[in-house]
């Protein structure tokens, strides 16, 4: 049942790409997806399973390419920001990310790609929205189309401006683009921005909450019909609340993204996993306990195997550590070991594997399937394979920092939890939890999944540079990416 269900899952993405690839063209303009073929178009979106195929064409969409969350905007680029992976590729560019050196001219290409690949995708979810414009009664799962595409829409406009623009809610920000057309959309300033993905996501959570109380734990994906299943795979009710709390928090928002943190955690249905289970949690599936939000794909693994498991020094992204013989500021296991005694306290430490002078991140990592390994976990077939691109541990601790000051024993409570569930002690009594030791977990349970750099980027941190061994003080000329020069030139 299962593979027979993902196989056709994933047979629709694909159609619905090649739909994709006949219904849009690129201008110069990266802002315009224009429509190629009005009759494939129309005839796509006369039933359910059309809209089906064309909302699952663009989860396709966001893990397709390396440029978004197939490996850029989950390690690939943002993590060697951080400091915390080293990739020595020239051509690449990931040299030049870690030093900030944004006119590099590969870099300048692979932030182009990554620009024109999230509003290629936010095309594609206008479009689905357009589609659905006055279809309210004749579609019976119309909230969940409408719902998930308005957060898929404002979570690749938050990426985008995380990435691209200033903490500066008075300073420029992204063109925000809610139609499908080939109209030029105007530069926003960032707390436009802010507001405008967070009225997307809360008329999502509106449309949404019919299904808060369907979703539960354990999860019985049999119990739904068709898209109804694996709502884990897409933006459903509870992934929006946790969006919510992210964009709040990363806004300054601490009341809101406690609010909306708690109401994830507190549900119940997300329950942190055991120590036992850390070491295969997010290792190439979906968590059946934490996972939000994941992005089905079977091809991730291909581009995981390649870059983070396969030692290819030429293309290898590798955890910076002393094994290699250098000394580094901020090795991976001086991450885990700050606040507590020891990294061997930490069942995260199974998440690194050494090697000779190097050592993998395989937290990512589908290892049992690459090895072809008998000692595979024995739910193992039946773990869904994707991204997981939200998880209700982060939300413990953005629900921490939120708390800090109005509710302490609340947030460490949180903490606790949260630094528990990863075998390490709570803190003793006589120790006061702090907005540091907070950010250092946070360090530890997001490593490698592409999010360090953007909480680096809000806290205003100075970089603990692994790469050249010295502190590079916080600046707008290193935390503000450069805006491609191409969506320029077109409006020129």
């Amino acid at each position: 049942m299962y593979k027979k269900y993902f196989n056709i899952h994933h047979t629709r993405w694909c159609l619905a790409l090649l739909f994709a690839a006949a219904m849009f063209t690129s201008c110069d303009d990266f802002l315009d997806v224009r429509p190629k073929s009005e009759k494939v178009e129309d005839d796509l979106f006369k039933t359910p399973d059309g809209f089906e195929s064309a909302i699952y064409g663009v989860y396709g969409s966001l893990q397709a390419s390396t440029a978004l969350y197939g490996k850029d905007l989950l390690w690939g680029l943002t993590d060697c920001m951080a400091q915390d992976f080293d990739q020595n590729n020239v051509d690449a560019g990931s040299r030049a990310a870690e030093r900030y050196q944004y006119d590099n001219d590969y870099l300048k290409k692979r932030l182009a790609n990554i620009w024109a690949g999230a509003y290629v995708s936010i095309g594609y979810a206008n479009n689905v929205l357009k589609k659905l414009e006055g279809r309210s009664n004749d579609l019976p799962l119309y909230n969940l189309y409408k719902g998930e595409m308005l957060a898929v829409r404002a979570y690749l406009h938050f990426d985008l401006l995380r990435l691209f623009c200033s903490t500066d809610m008075s300073k420029q920000g992204i063109p925000y683009t809610t139609t499908y057309s080939i109209k030029e959309n105007e530069f926003k300033k960032v707390g436009e921005v802010y507001e405008l993905i967070l009225k997307d996501l809360q008329e999502a959570e509106q449309l949404l909450s019919e299904e808060a109380d369907k979703i539960q734990y354990p999860r019985d994906n049999k119990q739904y019909f068709k898209f109804q299943n694996y709502r884990e795979t897409h933006c459903n009710y509870y992934a929006v609340l946790g969006m919510l709390a992210k964009v709040y928090w990363m806004k300054g928002d601490m009341e809101n993204a406690a609010k909306y943190a708690q109401l994830v955690i507190e549900s119940k249905k997300f329950p942190l996993a055991e120590p036992s289970e850390i070491k295969d949690l997010f290792a190439g599936k979906l968590s059946p306990k934490e996972t939000l939000w994941g992005i089905y794909s079977n091809t991730y693994n291909e581009t995981a195997n390649g870059y983070l498991y396969r030692y290819q020094s030429y293309i290898s992204y590798d955890p910076y550590t002393d094994e290699s013989g250098s000394t580094h500021l901020m090795p991976y296991d001086k991450v885990y070991a700050q606040d507590v005694t020891g990294i061997d306290q930490d069942f995260r430490k199974n998440w690194f594997k050494k090697g000779t002078g190097n050592v993998r991140c395989l937290k990512t990592v589908d290892y049992y399937t690459i090895e072809e390994n008998q000692n595979v976990p024995a739910d193992w077939v039946t773990r869904i394979s994707g991204i997981n691109m939200l998880h209700v541990s982060e939300l413990y601790l953005i629900a921490a920092e939120a708390l800090l000051e109005t509710d302490y024993p609340k947030a460490l409570e949180y903490y606790n939890a949260e630094t528990g569930s990863r075998g390490l002690p709570a803190l003793k009594a006589e120790t006061q939890l702090t907005k540091d030791m907070i950010f250092n977990e946070y360090h530890k349970e997001m490593f490698g999944e592409g999010q360090v750099w953007y909480n680096m980027k809000r806290l205003n941190k100075d970089i603990i540079s692994n790469l050249d061994s010295k502190i590079i003080p916080a600046s707008e000329d290193i935390y503000v990416i450069p805006i491609p020069q191409d969506e320029f030139n077109y409006r020129n």
